[in-house]
């Protein structure tokens, strides 16, 4: 008995050797020849698909291995970070996402720690455009504003999902201006504008780059974005900054998406530094450059330290917004989750027990 107790154990050990070095050697050899995924939060058209496809194709040949995109929107991109997270923390499995999926927690769908989770990867920002179809009786942002004061809750507005950045602007804008408007949720920047185009809203609250193609063919005409500038197109089109109208938002401005890649933060860290290298590689490629400009996006990496930072800056940010604006869909009250009110995050960064993994 006591020789076959011996040999069980020698036996675990052997295999339990195995698997540390196997576990060793994966995280090294990564990525091997599985493909990579990346679960995008929102539909196809819109910001987050073009530009994560954009920059995961750019990082095929950083990594030397196929990057496959796929959307699954809905919840506010909740969906698709659920699915995302609950596959191995193997680095194969990536959330192509925006906002650092700053809303879900206060929204209720979500329980993920913005730096507990998730290891958050940076890479543009965009801007919030309000715009209506050519026909449209609106002819600029006062005509809307004043059409809402005279019917509250009948003017309608398009947004990418509630709790989403485009559902946040509208918010802001509406609580500034003094109005009511019903928000109507899609899955997806480029939906809501396909919505106003369509004649299914009055006026679409987007980004500019998911509405500047029908700018620039007449088919849709821009109120105003969310900057404290105007940008003046090639044709000479004149986009006119909200804070013309609304002087109070310039403290806002300007407002709009920032675009991000989420891994779990339990992946291997050698693994988790191989993507950040092949994303800020990916982000300097000319034809991401090219996307960028030719779309109003703009380019801002952040990784590491400085992206957990800003991630749990963002959800602090909004989430009081929401809870204390009391907008459609705030759930659970920040206080209850731990989120600092922004006027204290510098005392309270960093967290309890938050360590950088690079």
């Amino acid at each position: 008995m006591k020789i076959r107790s011996n040999l069980v154990l020698c036996v675990l050990t052997v295999l339990l050797s195995f698997l540390l070095v196997a576990n060793t050697a994966t995280a090294a050899d990564w990525p091997t020849n599985k493909p990579i995924t990346a679960v995008i939060m929102y539909s196809a058209g819109g910001g987050t698909d073009t530009l994560t496809r954009a920059y995961t194709k750019a990082m095929e040949e950083a990594l030397g291995t196929t990057v496959n995109a796929v959307n699954k929107p809905g919840a506010t991109g909740s969906l698709a970070a659920d699915f995302a997270y609950s596959k191995p923390a193997d680095g194969n499995w990536w959330l192509g996402g925006s906002q650092f999926a700053k809303s879900l927690r206060v929204l209720g769908l979500s329980t993920y720690t913005p730096y507990g989770d998730w290891q958050w990867f940076k890479v543009a920002n965009g801007i919030q455009a309000f715009s209506v179809k050519a026909d449209s009786p609106f002819k600029t942002m006062e005509d809307f504003i004043n059409a809402a004061k005279k019917d509250p809750g009948k003017v309608t507005m398009s947004n990418s999902g509630i709790g989403g950045i485009w559902h946040e602007g509208n918010e802001i804008m509406a609580q500034n201006a003094g109005i009511e408007t019903k928000q109507v949720p899609y899955k997806g920047g480029a939906p809501a504008v396909l919505a106003a185009l369509q004649g299914e809203v009055d006026l679409a609250g987007s980004g500019l780059h998911e509405v500047i193609g029908h700018i620039r063919s007449g088919e849709m005409r821009n109120l105003a974005i969310f900057t404290k500038e105007p940008i003046t197109l090639e044709d000479g089109t004149v986009l006119r900054p909200i804070t013309e109208v609304l002087p109070k938002l310039a403290p806002y401005a300007p407002f709009g998406s920032e675009y991000t890649l989420g891994v779990r933060r339990d992946t291997p860290a050698d693994v988790l530094m191989k993507i950040k290298d092949a994303f800020v590689a990916a982000s300097d490629s000319p034809e991401f450059t090219e996307l960028l400009e030719k779309k109003f996006f703009f380019k801002a990496v952040t990784t590491g330290e400085d992206a957990d930072r800003l991630a749990t800056l963002r959800e602090a940010v909004t989430s009081w917004l929401f809870w204390d604006m009391k907008v459609e869909g705030a759930k659970v009250n920040p206080a209850d989750l731990g989120i600092p009110r922004p006027e204290d995050f510098d005392k309270w960064w960093p967290p309890e027990g938050y360590k950088p993994l690079f």
